[in-house]
C-alpha cells in the first residue's frame, strides 16, 4: 500500500514538472529555459529535480512523445467501427482538431521545438508522427480508390489538411474564439469541400 501511495505521489509530481516545463518551453523557448526555472516553479531544488529526470531534453522528449501518442490513440478510438472513408476523414478530423485545441501548448512545442531533440529521440518522435499521419494517408488512399476523393499525392494532401488544423493552436483562445464545435464544423466543411469529388 505504501509503495502504491509513493508511486502515485511520484507520478503526480512528475506531471507537475512536465506541465511547468511545457509552459516555460512554450513562453520562454526551450533553449532559454533552464532546469532552475522549472525546479523553482514547482518548489524544488535543482538537485531534487534530477530524481525525476536526467536532463532538460528528457522533459521535452516526454512532452512531445505524450502529445503525439495521445492524439494517435484518440483518433484511432474515433475511427473504431467506421468503414466509409468519407466518414473516417470527418471523424478523424473532429478528433484531431479537439486534440489540438485541448493541448495547444504541447502541440505548439511539437511544431516549434521538435528540432531541439537529438539522435534517437528525434527519430523516435518522427516515427510516431509518421504513424499518426499514416492514419490519414490510408483514409485518403481508400477514399481515392472508392472514387470519393479527388486524385493527388496522399502525403501532400495529408500534410495540407493536418497543417491547416495544427495551426489552430496559434490563434485559438477559449475566451474569444468560436466554440470548438464551430471550429470543427467550419474546418471540416472547408476540407471536405476540397477533397470530395464533385457530385459526392
Amino acid at each position: 500500500m505504501a509503495e502504491a501511495v509513493e508511486t502515485t505521489k511520484s507520478n503526480t509530481r512528475m506531471a507537475e514538472i512536465l506541465e511547468s516545463a511545457a509552459n516555460f518551453f512554450y513562453t520562454k523557448g526551450y533553449h532559454a529555459t533552464s532546469i532552475e526555472d522549472v525546479a523553482r516553479d514547482v518548489g524544488m531544488l535543482k538537485g531534487s529535480l534530477y530524481y525525476y529526470i536526467k536532463s532538460k531534453e528528457d522533459l521535452l522528449y516526454e512532452l512531445l512523445l505524450s502529445v503525439m501518442r495521445q492524439g494517435h490513440t484518440r483518433v484511432e478510438q474515433a475511427l473504431e467501427g467506421v468503414t466509409d472513408p468519407v466518414k473516417q476523414l470527418e471523424k478523424g478530423l473532429v478528433s484531431h482538431i479537439e486534440h489540438v485545441i485541448n493541448n495547444q501548448v504541447r502541440v505548439g512545442l511539437f511544431l516549434h521545438e521538435f528540432d531541439s531533440l537529438s539522435g534517437r529521440r528525434k527519430k523516435s518522435i518522427q516515427d510516431v508522427r509518421k504513424a499518426y499521419q499514416k492514419i490519414f494517408t490510408d483514409i485518403l488512399t481508400r477514399g481515392q480508390e472508392s472514387g470519393a476523393f479527388v486524385a493527388g499525392d496522399v502525403d501532400l494532401l495529408a500534410n495540407g489538411i493536418l497543417g491547416m488544423c495544427n495551426w489552430i493552436y496559434r490563434w485559438y483562445h477559449a475566451d474569444t474564439s468560436p466554440k470548438l464545435e464551430t471550429v470543427q464544423k467550419t474546418f471540416i466543411g472547408l476540407i471536405m469541400g476540397g477533397i470530395l469529388k464533385r457530385g459526392k
